[in-house]
Parts: C-alpha cells; sequence; structure tokens
C-alpha cells in the first residue's frame, strides 16, 4: 500500500500557516485519495465539492500547494479535469503510480517466494540429523 508522504516540518511551512488548518485537511485527505487510486496528484473538481471544499481548493491554490487549469508552472502538468486541480510537484515527493506498481510486483515475488521455501520445508519435515 503507497503512503501519501508528508514533510515533519509542514506544521511550521509559512505555506501552510497561509492555508490555513482547514485547507490542509483538505490537502491530506485528497494526497491520500490520490495515493490510493494512482492518480499521481489529479484532483476531480467533482472530488472537491460543496462551498467549504471550493474555497479551501482556492486557498490551496494561492498559497501555492495546488494549480488550477491554466496555470503556469512548467514542472507540473495541468489538471486533468478543467474544474479539478493538481498538487504541485507531486512527483518530487510521492512516487508515480509505475513507481507503485513496480513495488507492488516485488513485494509479490518476494512473498511468492517466501510460501515456496516455506512450502518447501514443511514438506521436507524436520531435520532428524540432530
Amino acid at each position: 500500500m503507497p503512503w501519501f508522504k508528508v514533510d515533519d516540518t509542514l506544521h511550521a511551512h509559512p505555506k501552510a500557516e497561509a492555508a490555513g488548518r482547514s485547507a490542509m485537511g483538505l490537502w491530506a485527505l485528497a494526497g491520500s485519495y490520490c495515493m490510493a487510486y494512482k492518480i499521481e496528484g489529479q484532483i476531480s473538481g467533482k472530488w472537491v465539492s460543496g462551498k467549504h471544499g471550493k474555497a479551501d481548493a482556492a486557498r490551496l491554490v494561492d498559497a501555492g500547494f495546488w494549480h488550477a487549469k491554466g496555470h503556469r508552472c512548467e514542472e507540473c502538468p495541468q489538471p486533468d479535469d478543467p474544474l479539478g486541480y493538481v498538487f504541485h510537484d507531486w512527483l518530487d515527493s510521492q512516487p508515480s503510480a509505475e513507481e507503485i506498481e513496480k513495488d507492488r510486483e516485488a513485494s509479490r515475488e518476494r512473498q511468492r517466494k517466501f510460501r515456496e521455501r516455506r512450502r518447501q520445508a514443511r514438506e521436507e519435515g524436520p531435520d532428524d540429523a540432530v
């Protein structure tokens, strides 16, 4: 399972203070959502719904955590959804969908090998040579 990574100094960062706690709560939930669905920092406008959510999203854009459609940050993609948002520099701190899948495949392979060794050990029985 991938994790949404958060810097341990975020609590005191000027951008977080500018955005406010409510907006940062939206930011954290959106990061978790992006990791769960491997959507690499893309937030749909539908996901950010309601007056309160849109106000918090605007605070995140103003503070530099998110971008809206038409932004000019060359390092970040445009949001897929015309009414959506994208995390600023997502791939600088979060794994890509491809990296997540590679990690999952490696974990499956490790688990498969472990189970095979355990099965072989059971079939061979206890070591009577002692």
